[in-house]
């Protein structure tokens, strides 16, 4: 037997090129990471935010909502995301006719539907005050360092606090620099502290998980390692000293770049989505993103003391 079904035609739907452009400039993303993350060239987003392309692949649109962390629907132009709605199986059942036979199967039921009745009612109570309880919440700060760092170059240094979601807490945090380290950006703006001091403090009210970060950096010696404390406690906290920040203390000072994880002299496509993940929700902290993708782009990089610059290898 031969097969004579005639293909459907390619799923398509409208992008609303706005929404896609500031949903990227809002996360801190370039065209070139949407790119890759789609499989598709810069010059395609880039028709695509200018509506020069205002139908695309329905694939490659669910691609790029989940680059862009978004539903597919957010990304569609208003009469579109209207009409991309799907009937559901309970919408085609109900719309048909009812058999006998069930009938009959509800008669059959329907005098065991008071009872069961009562009981959900009794039990209602039960639930509701298990799922509203109070569950006890553990506060936690943790620092995240890359693993090594250039002497006289920069790199990020992320504290990651969790608290009670719902409930505002009021946040103190000081994180002591080391002595041979410069600040060079912090964000969100520290309450005291800066670039000439050794201290950052902030005082903030929290709600749930916040992020802080600061970029920074060092002198010193090759394979010399460089040591961070400090204290993050909130109002709930009765311990007379604030706990110490969790998480990573040291890094050592060596000729690979930061963003290179495993230190072979190149940025992969893990590497860079790497940073792409764990840094772009941060505002105001320049990461030099162009210098990581041009390595990246290149086939390899090298330091060179002399500049005190990567060089990129074609």
């Amino acid at each position: 037997m031969t097969d004579n079904s005639i293909p459907s035609p390619m799923s398509m739907v409208k992008v609303d090129g706005a929404k896609i452009k500031r949903l990227r400039e809002e996360q801190g993303l370039t065209q070139l990471y949407l790119a890759t993350a789609v499989q598709v060239t810069t010059d395609t987003i880039s028709r695509w935010e200018n509506r020069r392309y205002p139908s695309i692949k329905k694939e490659n649109g669910l691609k790029l909502a989940e680059a862009l962390n978004v539903r597919l629907e957010d990304l569609l132009e208003e009469e579109e995301a209207a009409d991309n709605g799907e009937r559901t199986p309970e919408d085609l059942s109900s719309a048909l006719p009812v058999k006998p036979e069930a009938k009959t199967t509800f008669q059959k039921l329907r005098p065991f539907l008071l009872p069961a009745l009562i009981l959900l009612g009794a039990a209602i109570p039960f639930i509701w005050y298990s799922l509203h309880s109070p569950a006890p919440v553990v506060f936690s700060a943790e620092r995240i360092l890359p693993g090594h760092c250039v002497a006289g170059q920069p790199f990020p240094v992320i504290i990651k606090v969790s608290g009670a979601p719902g409930k505002s807490s009021a946040l103190i945090i000081r994180e002591n620099i080391p002595p041979n380290a410069t600040i060079l950006k912090i964000s969100p703006e520290a309450s005291a502290g800066g670039p000439k001091d050794e201290t950052i403090k902030w005082l903030r009210n929290i709600n749930g998980t916040e992020t802080f970060a600061y970029v920074i950096s060092v002198t010193g010696k090759e394979d010399e390692g460089v040591s961070f404390i400090g204290t993050a406690a909130v109002s709930s906290d009765s311990d007379e000293s604030p706990p110490p920040i969790a998480g990573d203390t040291t890094i050592a000072i060596g000729q690979h770049h930061w963003a290179d994880a495993d230190k072979d002299n190149i940025i992969s496509d893990g590497e860079i989505l790497a940073v792409y993940d764990r840094y772009r929700e941060i505002k105001g902290i320049d990461l030099d993103i162009d210098l990581i993708e041009e390595i990246w782009l290149g086939s390899g990089y090298k330091w060179n003391a002399t500049t005190a610059t990567f060089e990129i290898l074609e």
